[in-house]
């Protein structure tokens, strides 16, 4: 077997001895691509995992995304090889697969949406009037189904703010049914608010309805408003 494997960069070839350690200048033009790592299935993700801890400091030499150090002492480039070929599913993810994630079937998109408080969901959904769709598109974009406290305070899956849960809505944030009920009715009071213009209710609901009143609605209102139509759509 030969002592030395060929690392090609640029369309140059340069030859490493495989027991020994150099130092490689990188490129200045470096060629980086961001693979898309949350359209990874288990199996790709844990064939990743280990293929990178086989390749050890090898990957990130290899991968640098700018010559953050021009120099480098740099592990034969063959130990890197297995985690080039793990990558590989990762730039070829298919159009197909990207689709069948972006409009899901009814179902499985009521089940990514609702997640664990499905239940509680259409409850509210009864209790308020409201498209359950809506109301799990907001738990979706809000928390992704989790029963999370912001750092601004807000809690639960709809991001109650503890005295719009207490005083204006009488309901306990800490209780997750409790809490998407609480913010099924503050939507439905927003919508009533604004005249039944859901965006202007969705903006409302992030970032208050008195900056929505006053028109001066923050760029994240108006983007998270989309994202909630576009999942209750």
């Amino acid at each position: 077997m030969s002592n030395h494997c060929a690392l090609k960069i640029r369309g140059t070839q340069r030859k490493v001895h495989r027991h020994s350690v150099q130092k490689v200048a990188i490129p200045e033009k470096y060629e980086y691509k961001q693979w898309p790592l949350w359209k990874l299935g288990y199996f790709d993700l844990k064939k990743l995992l280990v293929a990178t801890m086989t390749a050890g400091l090898s990957f990130f030499f290899i991968s640098a995304p700018q010559p953050l150090q021009r120099t480098l002492p740099r592990f034969p480039v063959k130990m890197a090889m297995p985690v080039l070929h793990a990558l590989e599913p990762i730039r070829d993810v298919s159009t197909a697969t990207s689709q069948a994630i972006a409009t899901p079937a009814p179902r499985r998109a009521w089940r990514l949406l609702a997640g664990i408080y499905s239940a509680d969901v259409l409850y509210a959904a009864k209790q308020t009037g409201l498209s359950r769709k809506l109301i799990a598109a907001v738990v979706h974009v809000e928390t992704r189904g989790r029963n999370l406290v912001s750092s601004a305070g807000a809690i639960g899956p709809m991001q109650l703010m503890p005295t719009t849960a207490s005083k204006a809505l009488h309901v306990d944030p800490w209780q997750p049914r409790a809490n998407i009920i609480g913010g099924a009715l503050y939507l439905r009071r927003l919508l009533t608010r604004f005249h039944g213009q859901l965006r202007l209710a969705l903006e409302a609901y992030n970032a208050g309805p008195t900056a929505v009143a006053e028109g001066v609605i923050p760029i994240p209102a108006v983007t998270y408003a989309k994202q909630v139509m576009a999942l209750a759509a």
